[in-house]
């Protein structure tokens, strides 16, 4: 073979009128991609030599080339296009009487997320709740039945590849919160639930690229609170000791799920006991909470046992209010 096989030659986009010499500075490596080089360089004695690189690169960008005065015309001539298309569009709009920036309609209910964009057209786009099937989140059953006259709460479940097969105990878990709400109305917020092993810390993703994961069952019933219907979001409440005393006690179970002795659960759980006091619920009003959403959802995890009578029926409340046995 006398040299490199070219499959094809590409144009140069831009030529460089003259020849840039090169340093005398180091040896000369012989060129790779060619059969044969001169072992030498003839060398001009009345050639103008220059001192270095810059030098050439400097008369080079002083030095006029119709290439770039064409790449610089057709750039002109694509952003005059865009502007053109641009008023052409704000043109459609006013013909439609449609503003540029849309409006909020009155008189309509609009359910706004402050923090995301997930509510669009009706449809909140999906979200992935990771769970461990040794804490499992019942409270996503439980707002399945809260929110079921203001949010259509879909979920569907997958096993992470780490996971063989999901307990006989959760069986009833997975069908009950896997079947469909005719209802098709409602807004719709899509969970995919998947079961993995990520332990007592609960992981929810919105977008991994916008937005940070969500650990702790707790926590992400304080996010999903914030988009259900408002009279479950407890941040809405005008009264702000209310707010903190729900956030304590959403504190409280966020500790109990992670607490590894039998000292440390009962401990905490007789915190819930002072909270609940004679009430019917722990927020000490006449209707759940998400409080007790969370209370009820960790004393089921964690198999609660030796409470109190008064925490034992309101533990049935609960349960009988939800609809859910489990």
């Amino acid at each position: 073979m006398n040299g490199p096989n070219v499959m094809y030659r590409m144009k140069p986009i831009v030529n460089i009128s003259g020849q840039i010499e090169l340093p005398k500075c180091m040896y000369r490596m012989k060129n790779i991609q060619q059969a044969y080089l001169k072992s030498h360089v003839e060398q001009t004695p009345n050639k103008k030599q220059f001192s270095s690189i810059s030098e050439q690169v400097n008369k080079f960008l002083k030095c006029p080339l119709p290439e770039m005065t064409a790449l610089e015309n057709r750039q002109e001539a694509i952003l005059a296009q865009l502007a053109e298309l641009k008023n052409q569009m704000a043109v459609i709009r006013a013909q439609l009487e449609q503003s540029v920036t849309p409006k909020i309609q009155l008189g309509k209910k609009v359910m706004v997320t402050r923090d995301n964009e997930l509510l669009q057209n009706g449809v909140i786009h999906d979200i992935v709740i990771n769970a461990s099937p040794k804490y499992p989140p019942y409270s996503l059953a439980a707002l399945r039945r809260l929110w079921g006259d203001g949010l259509k709460l879909g979920i569907k479940c997958y096993f992470h590849s780490s996971m063989l097969e999901l307990p006989d105990y959760l069986k009833d878990f997975v069908s009950l919160v896997s079947n469909d709400i005719k209802d098709d109305k409602l807004p719709l917020l899509n969970v995919t639930l998947v079961w993995k092993d990520v332990g007592p810390n609960t992981e929810l993703v919105v977008s991994p690229i916008k937005h940070a994961t969500v650990k702790g069952e707790v926590n992400i019933l304080r996010y999903l609170s914030r988009l259900g219907p408002p009279k479950y979001n407890y941040e809405l409440n005008s009264e702000p000791a209310m707010s903190a005393r729900v956030d304590s006690i959403l504190d409280t179970c966020y500790n109990m799920a992670r607490s590894t002795t039998v000292k440390d659960k009962q401990s905490l759980i007789k915190v819930l006991n002072s909270h609940l006091g004679k009430n019917e619920f722990l927020t000490g009003g006449s209707s759940i909470s998400i409080a007790d959403v969370a209370a009820w959802s960790v004393l089921k995890q964690i198999d609660a046992q030796n409470l109190t009578n008064n925490m034992n029926s309101w533990l049935q409340r609960c349960s009988q209010l939800l609809r859910l046995d489990l």
